[in-house]
């Protein structure tokens, strides 16, 4: 095909329609088992953005591309000159099953695996390592090698059996190691919990051998580790750190950051932002700014506000998608360097007004857009009246994306409902807004953070304030589309200036009008039963509140409350 033909492309082939239907199965990264990660990667300036030996936590919401993005950086450092060793390691697979208390321990088990991880990655991999070497000159590197590296294994009680590794029997931790870990770290919980197990040498169970060990060792197995190896340095990649419960995250920050930081070893951390805890209130963990950095890849593609951009992400991601499952029918869109698609590749499916709108509905989420776009193509393609996706495609596939993903999880639990429901009614029923203000104290609202985790309300921007109300900083918020297209809102009949209109404005009482204050949230806790009266001052007493939770005293006289 030559580029003339450009225009004769039928987006109603079957051929694109087999190609479609088969984008499914792409939607999420670990569902790949076929393809390089990096060869359908959109987004060249976020991989150079991580693509550095700095210590980095990647926040984004699920659908941002946090697994994919870290997947595709561990192969491009995989085909870098230097000797660049990336491990990634999925932090699910290694949960431990353990009861409420024992945050240390769970740390020290997920450093342990992670240590694990390390060494079984290596020991399989070491013909990478010394790929530059004749087979003969391998075949006795690796030997002497693996024989190294078999020694640390056998500390965790971990064997190569030739086909696959084996767990020799359990390993516990000393109860004077994890008593002087305890200590250095300030927990005042000291774990007993291994109760009369807890002695300094192997003990014989009735069908598998015991091993305690200690941090230092753990720690000593990757410092070994390096020294047996011949890389410049190793990148360790950790997916999704927030399933790992919120008060073992700092001690396992503390714990990485003893145990890597003095070594040739990056870390790379994927989490979600408000699920994620890497330092406690007494600086235990990884200060962000200090020893770790920020990158986040939410809102870096808000239509709204970023129109070009968006448009040309969303573009470039929905050809390298497409051009990954059938290379040959998607060829005649390449740039000529043969990397990025032309640039209205996009515009082949959809009508201006669609493309508009599936931009906006897609809250800059990769994820959330190639599923509507699935949809939105199989109505268009299940009605067959127009040469492109329209408006209506997008909306009825909006919604129905919305209930297969977002709805079952916001009606399954009730107060997320419910406040959801009020912020609907509030805002985009009675004042036709999408875009709302909420005082900065209210952020950590467990249902508000709840409704952002699940996309169905979108953080903006942080740290506005405004001369007409000193000493108040606000968040802005937006309702994500299916609030709205559910709701039988059309998107042009809302105000969506809010932003700008924010930094214009001189009148702060414009904006007041789209803000929920105190009033909105004590409504909601009362509602939820999460409020009740306070018997000094007669206002409304937030039972989540540090003042109450900690002291039992009101959040608002901070008289002492009696039981």
């Amino acid at each position: 095909m030559g580029k003339a033909n450009e225009k004769n492309f039928n987006i109603k082939d079957p051929k694109v329609i087999k190609s479609i239907n088969k984008l499914d199965g792409f939607l999420r990264a670990e569902y790949n088992t076929e393809k390089n990660y990096l060869d359908y990667y959109a987004g060249q300036e976020t991989l150079d953005k991580v693509d550095s030996i700095k210590y980095q936590v990647i926040y984004g919401r699920r659908g941002t591309g946090k697994t994919h993005l870290l997947r595709a950086l561990q192969e491009r450092l995989l085909e870098t000159k230097g000797k660049y060793f990336p491990v990634y390691i999925d932090l699910r697979a290694y949960k431990p099953m353990l009861g409420n208390n024992d945050d240390l321990y769970y740390a020290l088990i997920l450093l342990q695996e992670i240590i694990i991880e390390i060494l079984k990655c290596v020991y399989e991999n070491l013909d990478y390592i010394y790929s530059e070497y004749s087979r003969q000159e391998q075949e006795l590197i690796k030997n002497s090698k693996k024989k190294k590296i078999a020694v640390i294994l056998e500390k965790f009680n971990r064997y190569f059996d030739g086909d696959s590794f084996t767990k020799m029997g359990e390993v516990a931790f000393k109860i004077n190691e994890l008593k002087k870990v305890a200590t250095s770290l300030k927990l005042t919980k000291i774990p007993e919990f291994l109760g009369e197990k807890g002695i300094d040498k192997e003990t014989e169970a009735t069908d598998e051998k015991i091993k305690y060990i200690s941090f230092a060792e753990i720690s000593n197995a990757l410092s070994e580790l390096l020294e047996i190896i011949d890389i410049d340095r190793l990148f360790c990649l950790l997916d999704e750190w927030s399933e790992i419960p919120e008060n073992s995250q700092y001690i396992l920050a503390e714990l990485i950051k003893r145990t890597f930081i003095t070594l040739k070893v990056t870390v790379k951390i994927a989490a979600i932002p408000n699920r994620t805890k890497l330092l406690s209130e007494d600086r235990i963990g990884l200060e962000d700014g200090g020893d770790i950095f920020g990158y986040s890849l939410d809102n870096r593609y808000i239509y709204e506000l970023y129109s070009d951009n968006t448009r040309a992400f969303f573009n470039e991601l929905l050809f390298k998608q497409l051009y990954i499952i059938n290379p040959e029918l998607y060829d005649i869109f390449c740039s000529e360097d043969g990397r990025r698609p032309v640039h209205k590749f996009i515009n082949i499916f959809f009508a201006n007004q669609a493309l508009r709108e599936i931009l906006i509905a897609s809250s800059g989420i990769p994820r959330d857009f190639l599923n509507i776009f699935i949809g939105a193509y199989n109505s268009f393609y299940t009605i067959g009246k127009y040469k492109h996706i329209v408006l209506a495609d997008v909306r009825n596939a909006t919604i129905e994306w919305y209930d297969v993903d977002k709805k079952k999880a916001v009606d399954a639990n009730n107060n997320v409902k419910i406040l959801l429901d009020k912020i609907i009614k509030d805002i985009l029923i009675d004042k036709k807004r999408c875009h709302f203000l909420i005082p900065e104290k209210f952020e950590k609202v467990k249902e508000l953070n709840d409704l952002i985790d699940l996309r169905v309300v979108h953080l903006r921007k942080k740290g506005i304030s405004h001369k007409g109300k000193k000493g108040v900083t606000y968040n802005v918020y937006y309702l994500d589309y299916a609030c709205y297209t559910s709701t039988n809102l059309y998107h042009n009949k809302i105000n969506t200036n809010l932003l700008s209109e924010i930094e214009t404005t001189d009148n702060f009482r414009d904006i007041r009008r789209v803000s929920l204050e105190d009033k909105f949230f004590e409504d909601f806790n009362i509602e939820i039963g999460d409020s009740f009266k306070c018997p000094k001052c007669g206002k409304m007493v937030d039972i989540n509140h540090p003042a109450y939770v900690k002291q039992k005293i009101c959040n608002h006289c901070f008289e002492k409350i009696q039981d």
